[in-house]
């Protein structure tokens, strides 16, 4: 035996199963904590990580990753992730793990330590939306109340580029003007029209046709042709008709950023609104809020690091030459689990233990064909949590759907409205939730309903001056043990539009107009009266250029309709019953 031949050979195989042994697993825990940092911009810590090669596998443990917004504060943490890894794929530099176990997974939960990383730039973006609704809660005006008629004769002015219903206006009118322009363009005659010429010069050529099997054949495929035109013409007319109906919706939106004007306008001249839409926008407004932001802050960072809507298919372009790829009967994402089974904990004064299981994770969801599915269940006691969501992200467009369902919430203390106004502290309460929401690309909407039981609930009227009108409030909420709280979101992610009602609004009007009487009503119709007139001359040109385009556009669609129906049914008649053309409907 040679060994100047061997040991070199042995030497080298030594060293590299003491580097996998000793250095492998310690260089991928720091490379992962970095990497987690430079993601979090907060601190990461783990554990342990460990690995395996017969079979491959993979562990995590011990994870918290801080929180960049509050400093002794964790995102999230988890007790243990781990994973066996199939052979086959990894040849193929591909994970594909058929299930997975991710234990211990908390949110929110504290830390000891300082999150914060140093060096780090701090971004605080702030929170439009729920800084204005903080606004709206804290301009609620209950100070003045006797000086009523006062106020009522002050000359207020109101400046229409103030308002929020004149600036939504002159945003609408534009973004009319570019939506209408594009579908005007989409429904050109022309396109429709050649179509049909062409179909009516093959239907000429085929009637000179001395083979009868032939001049069958070809009228077959001439009715089949014609079918697609006027498909492709209801699928354009159904999403003009579509586009036709969000702006008509866009334009509802315009009615509650008036009656928030009016309510701005009641606060400046420092007197309450009676609208009940504002007493339940100053009331659960900043709560609701500020829990959407949260929400949307998770949707934002979620969608940042989602896979592109891209098939990843190989496809490389040499300078010179192609290089061509023959596909495999089975194809794998880059990274693919299966399953992940789940375990957890919600809340942290009283931890609600949860199981369930994710389906479908990949980075290349359009290459797997099939959506990430989640359901995740828990119960304790009188508590219920049940939430069931999917992430379809295997077309062009990422589509989410997700329900939750979570009851027997024991609800410590919270308070609604905003002390420098109106606020009430919410004690001993049993809540319910009932939420649900989709997203389509930017797109957002959601419906969310939140029952308070067996409270009691504790108004600060401080702040009102008015003898009559602080009893009345106080009044107002005495006896009460319920309420129920209701929200809508639309919009987009990145610009969320909140609608909120409470029912101990109704009971909070009905004290205004009992304690106040005629003299706020008068107030009330003074400002709705100023803003109306503001907004007149915008509201006016916008109800106008709608009301001709979509009439213009409803005629232009019916006009096209009509001549394809005569020109297919001039194709019919042409026939005389000896083609499969008679059976074709327009």
């Amino acid at each position: 035996m040679r060994w100047s031949y061997v040991a070199p050979r042995l030497t080298l195989l030594v060293l590299v199963w003491a580097f996998f042994f000793f250095a492998f697993d310690p260089l991928l825990k720091w490379g992962m904590i970095k990497g987690i940092e430079k993601a979090a911009k907060a601190k990461a810590e783990i554990a342990e990580v460990e690995t395996g090669f017969f079979p491959p596998r993979f562990k995590m443990t011990g994870v918290a990753v801080g929180d960049s917004s509050a400093e002794f504060a964790n995102v999230v943490e988890f007790t243990e992730f781990s994973f066996a890894a199939e052979g086959g794929p990894l040849l193929e530099k591909k994970l594909v793990v058929d299930e997975g176990t991710l234990t211990g997974l908390r949110f929110g939960t504290p830390r000891k330590t300082s999150a914060k990383l140093p060096f780090v730039k701090e971004e605080e973006e702030e929170s439009k939306l729920a800084a204005a609704m903080s606004a709206e809660a804290k301009n609620f005006a209950l100070d003045r109340v006797g000086d009523v008629k006062t106020d009522l004769s002050a000359d207020y002015k109101v400046e229409p580029e103030d308002l929020e219903s004149v600036k939504l206006a002159k945003e609408l009118e534009e973004s009319y003007k570019t939506n209408y322009a594009g579908l005007a363009e989409k429904f050109d005659d022309g396109k429709y029209k050649a179509d049909m010429d062409a179909l009516k010069a093959r239907y000429e050529k085929a009637k000179d046709e001395k083979n009868f099997i032939k001049q069958a054949k070809e009228y077959a495929d001439i009715a089949k042709d014609a079918k697609k035109v006027m498909d492709a013409f209801k699928k354009d007319k159904a999403a003009a008709e579509a586009a036709l109906a969000e702006a008509k919706g866009a334009f509802k939106k315009l009615e509650e950023a008036r009656r928030r004007d009016q309510a701005a306008v009641m606060a400046k001249m420092k007197l309450p609104s009676l609208d009940t839409r504002s007493i339940g926008r100053m009331l659960a407004g900043p709560m609701i809020a500020e829990k959407t932001e949260q929400l949307m802050k998770w949707m934002a960072i979620a969608k940042k690091y989602m896979p592109a809507g891209t098939k990843g298919v190989l496809k490389n372009e040499a300078p010179r030459g192609r290089e061509v790829h023959f596909p495999k009967e089975k194809t794998y994402p880059t990274v693919l689990i299966r399953k992940m089974q789940l375990t957890g904990e919600l809340g942290l004064d009283q931890p609600l233990d949860y199981s369930g299981t994710i389906e479908g994770l990949t980075t290349q969801p359009q290459v797997y064909g099939r959506p990430t599915i989640a359901a995740i269940k828990g119960a304790k006691g009188p508590r219920r949590l049940d939430f069931r969501g999917s992430l379809d992200a295997t077309g062009d467009l990422i589509r989410t759907d997700s329900r939750l369902s979570y009851s027997g919430m024991a609800i410590g203390a919270m308070s609604l409205g905003s002390p420098s106004s109106l606020s009430v502290a919410i004690t001993g309460a049993t809540g319910a939730l009932e939420a649900s929401a989709a997203t389509e690309g930017d797109k957002v909407s959601g419906k969310a309903a939140f029952r308070l039981t067996g409270a009691s609930f504790k108004p600060s009227a401080e702040n009102i001056k008015a003898a009559q009108l602080r009893s009345a409030v106080e009044s107002s909420f005495a006896g009460l043990t319920s309420a129920l709280i209701e929200a809508d979101i639309s919009g987009t992610v990145t610009k969320p539009e909140l609608s909120v009602r409470t029912d101990l609004a109704d009971n909070l009007s009905k004290a205004f107009s009992s304690a106040m009487g005629a003299e706020l009503k008068k107030a009330q119709d003074a400002a709705k009266a100023k803003v109306d007139e503001a907004l007149k001359p915008y509201q006016d040109r916008l109800d106008s250029m709608a009301s001709e385009k979509q009439a213009e556009l409803s005629n232009k669609l019916k006009a096209s309709g009509d001549r394809l129906s005569a020109e297919g049914e001039s194709l019919l008649k042409g026939s005389s019953g000896k083609s499969p053309l008679d059976r074709l409907k327009f």
